[in-house]
């Protein structure tokens, strides 16, 4: 009787650590597979986080390879914008002349209605816009003419308007719309400048990526440049009027 008692207790203690032991092997288990499954939530929010933080760091790491052209060209913007300014203070009837012919026209457009407003902006500076990276092909010469003359003409505008209605209404007229559309136009002249360059380098016989600038510049343009254009429209057409009747009224 007693060897069989000790017989059974034993046995119940050798069958107490294996159950432990499985218990633990089970635990453990769980525990991997809930470090998997929290280690791969991680990683989906990491990836889908990742896809807004690559288009910006796809747009800035573009922007730094057009910093020289673009440098250029707001240059060439600023500076053309004094020139109009002072020439339209030195000759005032020849700013009135460029005036009416603007307003003659683009008056009628102003009649139409909101929407046709915004759409016909939006068209405009869109095919201008793209008109610019385009011809820059032609050794980046059309780039540099469209912005000194878009330079000079808002420096006209800018010096008739402050001195009929002041410099915060000149502000107020172009800073919200132009805060989006101004650096659109000038990205879009510093990609033509850029292929610009890139041709000449293929026409003196140096290693040249003109294919592959080409297509780069479209796709910025398309993914950023048009539709921050887009953009500009809406405020320019509804948000910018709005602001300018609130300063009328005060």
């Amino acid at each position: 009787m007693e060897s069989e008692d000790d017989y059974d207790l034993q046995e119940r203690k050798e069958r107490v650590p294996a159950g432990t032991s499985d218990l633990g092997m089970g635990n453990k288990e769980y525990a991997a597979n809930d470090k998997d499954f929290s280690t791969a939530d991680r990683e989906a929010k990491t990836w889908s986080g990742s896809g807004k933080y690559s288009r910006k760091a796809e747009f800035a790491g573009y922007v730094r390879t057009l910093w020289p052209y673009l440098v250029v060209i707001v240059f060439v913007f600023f500076g053309s914008l004094l020139t109009g300014y002072f020439s339209a203070a030195s000759f005032p009837s020849m700013a009135d002349t460029i005036m009416k012919g603007f307003s003659a026209r683009f008056g009628p457009i102003l009649t139409m209605s909101p929407l046709y407003i915004m759409i016909t902006i939006f068209i405009n500076n869109a095919f201008l816009s793209l008109l610019c990276l385009i011809l820059g092909l032609a050794l980046g010469v059309f780039p540099i003419i469209f912005i000194a003359f878009n330079g000079y003409f808002v420096g006209i505008v800018s010096y008739i308007a402050s001195q009929q209605k002041g410099f915060l209404f000149l502000l107020l007229a172009l800073l919200p719309h132009g805060i989006i559309e101004l650096p659109m136009v000038f990205l879009s002249a510093s990609i033509g400048l850029r292929l610009g360059y890139h041709v000449f380098l293929y026409l003196i016989g140096r290693p040249s990526e003109l294919k592959k600038e080409s297509i780069q510049g479209l796709k910025f343009y398309l993914q950023w440049i048009m539709p921050l254009l887009f953009v500009a429209a809406i405020i320019e057409t509804f948000i910018t009027p709005l602001i300018l009747n609130l300063v009328r009224g005060t």
